[in-house]
């Protein structure tokens, strides 16, 4: 039965790399008969995929040349894939400030394009990031903000890979909320990416389930489940490629056998992981293989250990050198400040939007209670009452005025509350006298006394004595 199993497992493998390798050959077919310079654009940047967790020296180079073209071409869209892409590939190879880099500018062209998909996947990006230098809290705060906007989306059965995207979000969600310590909100997740990842047939994310799920198990004490997962995901990663997740796996089931107390298994594993993140220019996980064979062969192998100290210590300067930190937390910086900035336009143009609002409704006010003035004149009212309401009709009408130039006086006078102070004395004295001619001939339109008081006829005079 374990034969038959492995013979099964072997051959699910031969089949899924035969898959990748032809998309691979697919692609590159179409690339060479590509007619348009937007389709090459757009395929230029599926192979960079493609090569993503393998070769992400040909990832980087190939969105590179996709994002030139589409930049020539003015291709907004093309533009924002291909520094999606090249942001990826500079992550996986431990270039993290310039990674940031292009996930900002990526997350800044999907917002010029109103491109919600785009924006959340922007937002997974700088989510993964955060999680590769150890910062869980703000990769948890933008991988949910990332499912906020996916799910927001109306439309979502014309948008391609949203189930996908969605199955990544819920994965990293999980991972994260793991590192935090946080085990039982992340197993949740990752078992809702699981269901989903099987119901979508989602291959390129299962060994990262796996994975996860495997770790979750480990932490809670469940062990011989978690070696059953890491195993699993061994077979799902080779599958297709995916060296990252296969260098993660590696690593995992050594530090499980480090815990044991199985040194040599242990060795085995780190080794796999070393080279295996070596194939993948993955830094990363170069730093943390080298480091753990370095202690391990400590005291048994000085030359060895010494060896594995210096493939860590150029990998270590790779990721964490101060020039980088320091370039890194400025972009982390900026972005802060620009989120803060988008935050504070927001409340802004809300309160702006309140305002017109308002104005709207005093512009409206003013004509219909004029009108209803207007109309009080032609029916029977006492006239003080239509005398006062003509005097506010006015006066409603100058204060609108005021209440409307006020702000482009302030802006022409830069605020100044003296030149201010003096412009409205000004318009008062242009003002006053005309309020008071408006005033004086609304009251008598309005009352236009002789239409209803009562008329009083003058006297008889009596008549002639006859004579």
């Amino acid at each position: 039965m374990k034969k038959l199993i492995l013979v099964l497992s072997l051959l699910n493998c031969a089949c899924c790399i035969y898959a990748q390798q032809k998309k691979i050959d697919s692609l590159k077919h179409l690339l060479s008969i590509s007619a348009s310079d937007t389709s090459t654009v757009t395929l230029k940047r599926k192979l960079a995929h493609s090569y993503l967790y393998s070769k992400p020296d040909s990832s980087f180079l190939l969105a590179q040349e996709g994002l030139v073209l589409a930049q020539k071409i003015n291709f907004l869209e093309g533009q924002a894939k291909c520094y999606k892409e090249i942001g990826e590939a500079k992550q996986q190879m431990g270039s993290y400030p310039d990674a940031m880099q292009d996930y900002l500018k990526y997350l800044r062209t999907a917002e010029r394009l109103n491109s919600q998909f785009d924006v959340a996947q922007a937002l997974i990006d700088i989510g993964l990031l955060y999680q590769d230098e150890g910062e869980y809290k703000p990769a948890i705060r933008y991988t949910l903000k990332a499912k906020n906007v996916i799910e927001s989306i109306k439309n979502k059965n014309k948008v391609s890979n949203y189930q996908a995207t969605y199955n990544a979000i819920l994965i990293n969600i999980g991972y994260f909320y793991y590192k935090n310590n946080q085990l039982d909100s992340a197993l949740i997740y990752e078992q809702n990416a699981f269901e989903l990842g099987v119901k979508i047939r989602n291959e390129e994310y299962m060994g990262n389930i796996l994975l996860n799920m495997g770790l979750i198990n480990e932490k809670i004490n469940n062990k011989a489940l978690a070696i059953t997962y890491y195993r699993m995901s061994l077979q799902k990663s080779k599958a297709i490629d995916d060296y990252t997740t296969l260098t993660d796996t590696y690593l995992s089931i050594a530090n499980f056998y480090n815990l044991t107390n199985q040194p040599d298994s242990c060795i085995y594993f780190y080794k796999n992981a070393l080279n295996t993140a070596k194939t993948a220019l993955y830094t990363k996980g170069t730093l943390e293989a080298s480091t753990n064979l370095a202690s391990l062969y400590g005291k048994s192998n000085k030359d060895l250990a010494y060896d594995y100290l210096k493939t860590a210590a150029i990998a270590r300067d790779s990721l964490f050198n101060q020039e980088k930190v320091k370039q890194l937390q400025k972009l982390k910086f900026e972005e802060q400040v620009r989120e803060q900035e988008i935050a504070e336009l927001k409340t802004q143009r809300e309160e702006e939007r309140r305002n017109n609002l308002q104005l709207s409704l005093i512009a409206l006010f003013i004509p219909v209670f004029f009108l209803v003035s207007l109309l009080l004149g032609k029916i029977k009212v006492h006239h003080r009452i239509i005398e006062f309401m003509s005097v506010l009709s006015i006066l409603f009408l100058f204060e609108f005025f005021t209440l409307l130039i006020h702000p482009i006086v302030g802006r022409f006078t830069n605020n100044t509350p003296l030149i201010e102070f003096l412009i409205f004395v000004c318009l008062a004295g242009i003002m006053v006298p005309t309020h008071h001619h408006l005033t004086t001939w609304l009251k008598v339109r309005l009352t236009n006394l002789q239409k209803w008081e009562k008329h009083i006829p003058p006297p008889v005079p009596p008549p002639a004595p006859d004579k």
